[in-house]
C-alpha cells in the first residue's frame, strides 16, 4: 500500500581524515567531539556537508591539520574509507569517513585546545597490537605502508663518481 506522507531526504557527511606519519609513529588525537567510531582516538580531520569541487578534499583536509595541529603534511594519499551511522547530533543520517596517508613534513606537534584535547606520537607496533585501537585505524596503518612500500623508487645503483684529479 502507497502513501503520499512526505519523507525528509536523507543527509550525508562525508569525513576526511590524516594518518600522519613521522618515522616510525603516528599522530593520533584526542578530538574534543569525537568524528570517528572506536573511542576517544582519532585523527586529524574534518566532516564535509556540501557539494566539493577539484581537490576541495585535500586542500580542506591540509588546512584542518594545520588548524588542529600545526602540522604540515606531503601528498595525501587515499588509504582507507569506511561507512558508519552519524551520531544523532550531527544533522545527518550517515557519513563516510575517507582516511588520507601522508608523511609528517614541517610543524612542531601544537593541538588547537579548542579542537582537540590530546595529540601525541604512537608507535606503529602499538597501534597494530590487536584491540589497542580500533580496527579500521590498523587497517588505514597496513594500506598506507602497503602503497608506500610499493612506490617507493628503487635505489639506484651506486655510480662511480670521482673527485680530484685523474691521474
Amino acid at each position: 500500500m502507497h502513501t503520499d506522507e512526505q519523507t525528509l531526504p536523507a543527509t550525508y557527511q562525508v569525513g576526511v581524515f590524516a594518518l600522519i606519519r613521522n618515522r616510525d609513529a603516528y599522530l593520533i588525537v584526542q578530538p574534543r567531539q569525537p568524528l570517528l567510531p572506536g573511542g576517544r582516538q582519532g585523527l586529524p580531520g574534518l566532516l564535509l556537508g556540501g557539494s566539493s569541487g577539484l581537490n576541495l578534499v585535500e586542500m580542506n583536509l591540509r588546512r584542518v591539520v594545520r588548524e588542529q595541529v600545526k602540522l604540515v603534511v606531503s601528498d595525501l594519499k587515499l588509504v582507507g574509507s569506511h561507512a558508519s551511522r552519524s551520531p544523532q547530533d550531527s544533522g545527518a543520517d550517515a557519513r563516510l569517513n575517507l582516511i588520507f596517508g601522508t608523511e609528517y613534513s614541517a610543524g612542531i606537534l601544537d593541538p588547537n585546545p579548542e579542537q582537540v584535547a590530546a595529540a601525541d606520537w604512537i608507535p606503529r607496533t602499538e597501534l597494530l597490537e590487536p584491540g589497542a585501537y580500533p580496527e579500521w585505524l590498523a587497517a588505514a596503518v597496513r594500506d598506507f605502508e602497503t602503497t608506500q612500500a610499493a612506490a617507493a623508487p628503487a635505489e639506484p645503483a651506486p655510480s662511480r663518481l670521482r673527485f680530484g684529479r685523474r691521474r
